[in-house]
């Protein structure tokens, strides 16, 4: 079984994320290596173990938010942070439009819930994008939302695909 292309494939690389995540990862490490060859850290520290976990939590956190990926398949819109994904299949997306509403509106950035307009978005969200809106047909959310380098290019395919050109 051969997979089909992705007709529009997108890669942004979330540098704010990255750094700052792994900023926190590497104090934890910082503080297991100053219990280990100094001592305690203040007058009751937490074990190792905890600073240890919390360092590759954050690590896992960093390498997981690291990168958005957005793509158009021959089935549906496909959006991911790591292993979080969602997919709208073509036929649920009632319409598309670029996202007016700031970042700030759904309380920062990252994968968040708001309610816009009386609809629940579930958002995709990245610092410094500008972010497409799916008006969804069904489903637990009324519109799904995430960010790209290229908004009126995604807007324009997915409109051309759903056979709906506003």
């Amino acid at each position: 079984m051969q997979l089909e292309a992705a007709p529009y494939e997108e890669r942004i690389t979330v540098w704010s994320f990255t750094v700052i995540l792994g900023f926190v990862s590497a104090v934890f490490i910082a503080v297991v290596i100053y219990q280990v060859l100094i001592g305690p850290l203040g007058t009751n520290p937490a074990p190792n173990g905890f600073y240890l976990f919390m360092a590759l939590l954050f690590f896992a956190l960093a390498m997981m938010f690291s990168t958005l990926v957005v793509k158009l398949s021959p089935r549906s819109v496909v959006v991911s942070f790591g292993l979080i994904k969602r997919s709208i299949p073509w036929e649920l997306i009632e319409r598309c439009y670029v996202d007016e509403v700031t970042s700030l509106r759904y309380g920062g950035w990252g994968i968040r819930i708001g309610r816009v307009g009386g609809k629940w978005r579930l958002v995709f969200n990245i610092i410094g994008a500008p972010r497409v809106v799916l008006a969804l047909k069904q489903g637990r959310f009324d519109e799904f939302v995430f960010s790209t380098r290229h908004p009126d290019e995604i807007v324009r395919m997915i409109r051309q695909r759903i056979g709906r050109m506003e």
